[in-house]
């Protein structure tokens, strides 16, 4: 497990700064956790289940829309 700092979850799930506090504020995506003062990381893990539950929702749409 490690932490993450903003550039790092930017460049993983490709999202802007704006775009990621912005889930964080409505609940969607996992909060940031203080480390250090007014230092913020992500634990990896959060944003890689956020990442496949993306995935599953997709793909389970797309099986969906296929059925139908």
């Amino acid at each position: 497990m490690r932490f993450l700092r903003i550039n790092e979850v930017r460049e993983r799930i490709g999202l802007g700064r704006t775009s990621i506090y912005k889930m964080v504020n409505e609940g969607t995506f996992p909060k940031p956790v203080r480390v250090l003062g007014k230092k913020v990381a992500w634990v990896d893990s959060e944003v890689d289940e956020w990442m496949l539950e993306r995935i599953a929702e997709q793909r389970s749409d797309t099986i969906s829309a296929v059925n139908c």
